[in-house]
């Protein structure tokens, strides 16, 4: 999700009353602003740790069981938005900015495919010493969450999916159907247009972004095209169906989370999930694209906080 729409939101609501000046004149600082607002409210910290040669920049925070969030494709920390708030309260966070993404490393001769961001999660979660965790990802992270459950199944206490790319759908999704068949990659962008077309298939109704935001993300978008198309070719190696075969690995309670309008990774992808994940629970929301943390904020929370709420307690049988 780009620069966190929700982000852009937040920041407009804390300064409905400082002017147009500072709207149209300093989009970036609104931006750091309301992510500063999203930490304080939710009580977490921005941390720093080099874990072999990528520096994450991390969030942390929350008290009781660890979550571990992993945001998707050209995402970054901060997206989950008021998720943060209604989580950290019963559970401690941690949510880090993937490598390649966000505050966290570049570097030029890696290579980001799944297996390898995989790889450097759990290092990262070696680094900061987790045992077990409560493992949620969106997207391109739902697929790293998935994959990272079957490699390392013992670590995961429960898994949540939202979106999930990494099996061969049913029926085709709209974006993956367009680069097949024209090579357009709608997922990166450097101008405005392309933009608001990423918009118009990531969100069932796309929200209203102001001009001065949409200006100031393509800006950002145009600095990291290269290194994000890098990133996708990277992944493309590894084969759309990735995941399939290997999530009967996963022995974590798994919820599946996906809304009904998803433009980039199908609705019916969810069969092959359910098919290999024995026993998962699924809930699929109507009026929704790819961001259901997003578009069905409220219900996806309670769906989550439900999910967690019904697995049994440490130390009864899972």
């Amino acid at each position: 999700m780009p620069e966190s729409i929700k982000t852009i939101l937040i920041g407009l609501g804390i300064l409905a009353m400082g002017g147009t000046v500072l709207v149209y004149g300093f989009p970036g600082l609104i931006l750091d602003w309301a992510k500063w607002f999203l930490r304080w409210q939710a009580g977490l910290t921005r941390k720093v740790i080099q874990v072999d040669d990528h520096r994450w920049v991390y969030l942390q925070g929350g008290k009781g069981e660890p979550i571990l969030l992993v945001h998707g494709f050209g995402g970054e920390k901060h997206q989950w938005g008021f998720f943060l708030k209604a989580l950290s309260s019963s559970h401690e966070l941690i949510i880090p900015d993937l490598p390649g993404f966000g505050e966290s490393s570049q570097i030029d001769s890696a290579i980001y495919d799944i297996p390898n961001q995989v790889h450097r999660l759990n290092r990262f979660v070696e680094a900061l010493g987790l045992q077990s965790f409560h493992l949620l990802g969106v997207s391109m992270g739902a697929t790293i969450s998935g994959y990272y459950a079957s490699e390392y199944p013992g670590k995961v206490k429960s898994l949540g999916l939202m979106s999930a790319a990494g099996v061969r759908s049913r029926v085709e999704s709209t974006v993956w159907k367009r680069y097949r068949e024209e090579g357009q990659i709608l997922l990166i962008y450097k101008t405005e247009t392309e933009l608001e077309e990423l918009l118009s298939v990531l969100f069932f109704k796309p929200p209203p972004v102001p001009r001065p935001f949409k200006r100031h993300l393509a800006q950002k978008g145009k600095v990291h095209y290269s290194f994000y198309e890098k990133i996708l070719r990277d992944m493309e190696k590894g084969g759309e169906d990735l995941l399939e075969g290997r999530l009967a690995r996963v022995k974590a309670r798994t919820l599946i989370i996906w809304g009904a309008n998803d433009e980039i990774t199908h609705v019916s992808s969810v069969e092959k999930f359910e098919r290999e994940l024995r026993g998962c629970r699924t809930i699929i929301l109507e009026d929704c694209g790819h961001v259901p943390y997003f578009e069905q904020g409220k219900k996806t929370i309670k769906v989550y906080r439900d999910f967690l709420s019904s697995l049994p307690k440490q130390g009864k049988d899972q």
